[in-house]
């Protein structure tokens, strides 16, 4: 299977013309923009996550488990990775239980700390983690070659600019709930249109 083959069936979403009247306060080309966006980034996670799943049986919070510790270069306590994952204590207990078992990761006492352990990568998770990373940024450099180097400076852009605009929204109240409005049913619309 061709790493364009899971993006292939993916097509454009698009909203009604009537949807501003039918959401006050909406913007039609807003919507479009984020439906758009979040099936892209949907559907490029799970190519991404696809090589380590597929290859050696391992879900994303299990590789991602193992490319942190990689990525540290030491030995790390279980709750500093979980921080990372954003798992809470009894998931990250479950999942290096699960590491431990197919001898990818090894738990030791912390030298000065009696009360941690520290979690060490096996040399076959090395392995695993030096042959998937360059899968993983091969999906992701495919992935992206058709934008050309460009339109990738003007994404990233405009990307920032709407990340900053999420990071101002945070702190403020959500907007007040307002009525959505009726959609005319085709039949009446047609109705009205021609008399």
């Amino acid at each position: 299977m061709s790493y364009t083959a899971g993006v292939a069936d993916l097509s454009e979403i698009r909203v009604p013309d009537d949807f501003e009247r039918e959401f006050p306060g909406a913007s039609r080309s807003a919507t479009e923009v984020t439906a758009n966006l979040l099936q892209i980034a949907t559907a490029l996670i799970s190519e991404v996550e696809r090589p380590p799943r597929e290859v050696f049986g391992l879900s994303v919070s299990a590789f991602q488990t193992l490319a942190i510790l990689e990525g540290a270069g030491e030995p790390l306590p279980g709750h500093v990775i979980a921080e990372q994952l954003l798992v809470s204590s009894a998931g990250m207990t479950s999942l290096l239980d699960t590491l431990e078992r197919r001898s990818l990761i090894e738990r030791r006492p912390h030298p000065t700390d009696r009360r941690k352990n520290l979690v060490y990568l096996t040399a076959d998770a090395q392995l695993i983690v030096d042959q998937m990373l360059p899968s993983i940024h091969t999906v992701i450099a495919h992935a992206i070659s058709d934008l050309p180097e460009p339109d990738r400076h003007h994404l990233l852009e405009s990307l920032a600019a709407i990340r900053a605009r999420l990071n101002t929204m945070k702190v403020q109240p959500p907007p007040a709930p307002r009525a959505r409005r009726k959609r005319r049913s085709p039949a009446r619309t047609r109705g009205r249109e021609s008399s």
